[in-house]
């Protein structure tokens, strides 16, 4: 019995969840290993009797089923689930929509909209996903990923310039065009 108790809970009495290694993580004594652990479960789930009232902050992901009234911004990444609402507008990474947001979305990475969902208000990302099937009122802007923001103005984007339709293509470069050299 004894035994079958160690194998549930580890050396330092805390419950493991399914499927994690209930081994001290390895590392040095500055506690990157655990460091690395929280991370990878670093997931807040706000359960559907959750109201909440004021500026949600966070660095880890979050999951809502409850209702926000108020902003939410985070530098991970979001969902809204079935049945969960937000009034107010969302900042994260990636944000996924399955319940109701009355607010603007804005992401540095993608915003999702599922079917379930329904969206009153503007969305700004680099990738934006919207579902048959969901309910969206608003506008779209396609903003540009924060690594190509980064880029220096004076450093432009290498563009392809394809020869006049009237100019003859020389034999090399013929030759180029069908190898893809």
């Amino acid at each position: 019995m004894a035994r079958n108790m160690m194998s549930m809970f580890g050396q330092n009495g805390r419950a493991g969840l399914p499927g994690e290694a209930l081994a001290q993580p390895e590392g040095d004594a500055s506690g990157a290993g655990s460091k690395q652990v929280a991370q990878h479960l670093a997931v807040m789930t706000l359960g559907k009797t959750l109201f909440f009232k004021g500026e949600l902050h966070a660095e880890e992901d979050i999951v809502l089923f409850g209702r926000v009234e108020g902003s939410i911004s985070h530098t991970g990444s979001v969902t809204v689930g079935i049945g969960g609402v937000v009034v107010g507008n969302v900042l994260a990474r990636a944000i996924t929509v399955k319940g109701t947001v009355e607010g603007d979305l804005e992401a540095s990475e993608s915003v999702s909209v599922a079917p379930s969902a329904v969206v009153n208000g503007d969305i700004a990302a680099p990738r934006v996903s919207i579902v048959d099937g969901a309910k969206f009122n608003g506008a779209i802007e396609m903003v540009r990923p924060a690594a190509e923001a980064a880029r220096p103005a004076s450093e432009p984007a290498k563009a392809y310039v394809a020869p006049a339709v009237d100019a003859p293509l020389s034999e090399k470069a013929a030759e180029r065009v069908l190898t893809g050299r």
